[in-house]
């Protein structure tokens, strides 16, 4: 699989995720906690991996590229995503299955929050960034 396939998967992939979790955080009260788990585990460890796989692999090749302009992009996205992450891990640390269930109304507005600037960003990078990757793969 190539890299931008498997980054256009996981964009997929979490797409749906953060979908089925504001379906969940619509709803007036809590689900069972370990349906909640399950989709916040599958969420978290999703992003996780596809973020290393972006700062591992996609942001360096793009900083280092020899256009200025595809460096600067990379750059770009490199530096934003650096706040994004650590805001869905504070997120994460924050809202445990007790904490959750002693304030559903404040966990459901963050985690629309926090789904919104995901999906912010995952539109962006399909709209920006993955053209980008795409024209590197064909002219490689």
């Amino acid at each position: 699989m190539t890299e931008l396939k498997k980054i256009r998967d996981d964009h997929a992939t979490l797409a749906r995720l953060c979908n089925n979790l504001r379906e969940v955080v619509q709803q007036p009260s809590p689900p069972s906690r370990l349906e909640l788990f399950e989709l916040r585990r599958e969420l978290t460890s999703t992003l996780l991996t596809h973020l290393k796989l972006e700062d591992w692999a996609l942001y360096p090749r793009l900083i280092e590229n020899p256009e200025p302009e595809v460096a600067r992009v990379g750059r770009a996205f490199k530096d934003e995503m650096g706040g994004l992450a650590p805001a869905f891990l504070a997120y994460s640390n924050t809202w445990t299955a007790d904490s959750i269930g002693a304030d559903w109304p404040r966990y459901c507005q963050e985690t629309n929050a926090i789904l919104d600037a995901l999906m912010d960003r995952l539109t962006r990078e399909n709209r920006e960034l993955l053209p980008l990757v795409e024209r590197l793969e064909r002219a490689a």
